[in-house]
C-alpha cells in the first residue's frame, strides 16, 4: 500500500492528535512553501489528470507526489512505481505530514463519485450511484484541495 493507514487508535484521541501535527505541518512555513510548489507543478502539466494507487503509469500518467517530485527535479525512473508516495514527496523536499496527507487525499479520499441516480432527493432518501472518480476529476479536486490549504501572503 501507498500510504499506512489504520483506523483503530492504539491510545485514546492518538488519530485526533495525528491529525492536528498534519495541519500544523500544512500551515507551517515550510508546508506552504511546498504546497506552493505542489500548486505550481498541477498547474505545470501538460495534460490535467492525477492516476491513483501508483506513482507513474505507463501513459505517463502521475499522482500527485509524483508531479511534485518531477517537478522538484527528481528522477522517477529510479524510483518503483509503487514505493511509499510519501517517501518520494519527502525526498523531494517536502514535510513528512504534508507528503502523507497529499498521498491520503490523492489516494484514499479522492477515490469515488457518489452521484444522484434520479428525481429529486429528500434530506435522507435517494438513489445514489457510486462510481470511480476519472483521473481528471481526482486533479480538479487535489488543485481545489492544494489551494484551500494555502494561507493568503
Amino acid at each position: 500500500m501507498r500510504v499506512s493507514f489504520r483506523e483503530d487508535e492504539d491510545r485514546p484521541g492518538q488519530f485526533a492528535l495525528w491529525e492536528a501535527n498534519c495541519q500544523r505541518s500544512i500551515k507551517g512555513r515550510v508546508g506552504q512553501r511546498e504546497l506552493r510548489e505542489l500548486e505550481a507543478a498541477l498547474l505545470a502539466l501538460p495534460e490535467k489528470r492525477l492516476i491513483r494507487g501508483l506513482l507513474t503509469d505507463d501513459a505517463g500518467g502521475v499522482c500527485s507526489i509524483a508531479c511534485y517530485a518531477q517537478h522538484k527535479g527528481l528522477d522517477l525512473s529510479k524510483v518503483d512505481r509503487e514505493d511509499e508516495s510519501d517517501e518520494v514527496g519527502i525526498r523531494a523536499g517536502m514535510p513528512r505530514l504534508v507528503a502523507w496527507q497529499v498521498v491520503a487525499m490523492n489516494d484514499l479520499h479522492l477515490d469515488t463519485v457518489w452521484e444522484v441516480a434520479h428525481g429529486p432527493v429528500e434530506r435522507g432518501h435517494g438513489t445514489y450511484l457510486v462510481r470511480e472518480m476519472t483521473p481528471e476529476e481526482r486533479y480538479t479536486k487535489m488543485l481545489a484541495w492544494v489551494r484551500a490549504q494555502l494561507e493568503e501572503r
